[in-house]
């Protein structure tokens, strides 16, 4: 028996994900992910000045905001061959990490505890499906109270970057050539409080849960699995020019750790609602035949890679496991611990003082490449520039990782591939498995639309 399905919208939080699966006795036997969002970022740049890019690119998610204002940053230091402190790269990777932070949790309790949890019976989970939930009572009334507390403790992480960034999303301190807010006294003060709160419900709340929901699902450690293709950028750089990273860049291939080398990295258009014309000029094509999706196939080296909280946990051997839907859960969680830890370890380190701000007026580099690791996965901005006017500027993010449709082999990316194979229980409803898998990657649409021309 084969039976096609369609599933839209997937996310709880941003975007319009749609996936078409089709289901032969019971197995996935082909899957498609589409992002229906356009936005055209890349193109909005053009012909802006340079250090525009800071703001301009927050604007692509009011969720993972500051991470694109941070390679953005990096990108102009590099443009204008800035010098950083060590109070700046304090501050800078204080607010990075808060918003790492308050993603995370966002994440577990409001993007994926439904899936898992018995919620209370009235909006926004009016007629949940309950077909596949396993928790003894106490544990579902203890998650589904956390759920709730889990707003707070987010917000808790948006008032540090407040404080030192002047708002959020889309701060404006956090620049090319360090930071504009003065670290005083009572901000980092103010911030460590925010912080102890943060790390107790991290602590009593959130990672016992994980455990809680790990155990009752573990056969989610197997579903959902992809191969071990995995990729990181790398995050928290420090260095006065950006040039060290505290969690390692690396490319994770059938069990060997490699170098990463961006100069092998590739997109293409083959299954995107995009016609490549000659000298390479992109134009929108919605009736593209065989086309599906906004968002387009990039790969390295050949290769599909999937990056996110998992791979850096893996590549940097935090953890230890496999890649099916609860590790991605699990590692997030991990991640969560381990950079709330940092966080106060910056603030006892970070010194009062003036605004550390050292900004250079004359470019030194007309085309540049920056990279980071963001909260779902790797973060590239490339620009060319002309004077200090823009006259290119490309954006891969992490969704475009994670949710590249096939190429022109038929080969699948990540997240399609997770869903390849799993098998569908009569029982238990499609879209509660699919779903499941398809949201332990934390897709947000807003990041994977792309150019216009150019």
């Amino acid at each position: 028996m084969t039976k096609r399905i369609i599933f839209s919208p997937v996310t709880r939080l941003s975007g319009l994900l749609s996936v078409e699966v089709l289901v032969e006795n019971g197995v996935v036997k082909e899957a498609d992910t589409s992002a229906t969002l356009f936005r055209g970022f890349e193109w909005l740049m053009r012909g802006r000045h340079i250090t525009d890019a800071v703001y301009l690119s927050q604007r692509i998610c009011g969720i993972c905001s500051l991470a694109h204002g941070a390679v953005s940053s990096y990108l102009i230091d590099a443009v204008y061959d800035n010098d950083i402190s060590t109070n700046a790269q304090y501050l800078r990777n204080i607010m990075l990490a808060a918003d790492f932070l308050q993603n995370h949790i966002r994440h577990f309790y409001i993007f994926s505890i439904p899936d898992f949890v018995k919620m209370p019976d009235f909006p926004p989970f009016h007629k949940q499906n309950t077909a596949d939930l396993r928790l003894n009572s106490v544990d579902n009334k203890r998650i589904s109270e956390h759920y709730f507390e889990a707003a707070k403790a987010s917000q808790r992480c948006h008032e540090i970057i407040a404080l030192f960034g002047g708002k959020i999303p889309h701060q404006h301190s956090f620049l090319h050539g360090g930071v504009t807010v003065a670290p005083t006294a009572d901000k980092i003060n103010r911030a460590l409080a925010l912080l102890s709160n943060i790390q107790e419900f991290i602590n009593s709340r959130m990672l016992p849960d994980t455990e809680i929901i790990a155990r009752a699902y573990q056969d989610y450690f197997t579903i959902g699995r992809t191969p071990k293709h995995l990729l990181s950028f790398g995050l928290f750089r420090f260095g006065p020019k950006n040039e060290q990273v505290l969690w390692k860049s690396g490319v994770l291939v059938n069990g060997q750790l490699k170098p990463l080398h961006p100069e092998l990295i590739h997109e293409e258009v083959s299954s995107t609602w995009l016609r490549e014309e000659p000298g390479g000029e992109l134009i929108p094509d919605p009736n593209k035949p065989g086309a599906y999706t906004w968002v387009k196939t990039v790969k390295y080296d050949g290769e599909f890679l999937e990056g996110g909280p998992l791979a850096r946990m893996l590549i940097t051997g935090k953890y230890q496991r496999g890649t099916g839907t609860m590790d991605r859960i699990v590692a997030r969680s991990l991640e969560t611990y381990l950079i709330a830890d940092l966080v106060e370890k910056w603030l006892y380190q970070l010194k009062q003082g003036p605004p550390p701000l050292n900004q250079k007026k004359t470019p030194v580099r007309s085309r540049v490449t920056s990279l980071t690791d963001a909260m779902r996965g790797p973060l590239l901005h490339q620009a060319r520039i002309s004077g200090e006017q823009i006259t290119e500027y490309n954006i891969i993010t992490p969704t475009v990782w994670n949710f590249a449709p096939k190429d022109r082999f038929g080969r699948h990316g990540p997240a399609e591939n997770a869903l390849l194979g799993t098998k569908i229980p009569s029982h238990v409803p499609a879209e509660t498995i699919l779903g499941r898998i398809i949201r332990s990657f934390d897709p947000c649409l807003p990041c994977g639309t792309h150019l216009i021309t150019r």
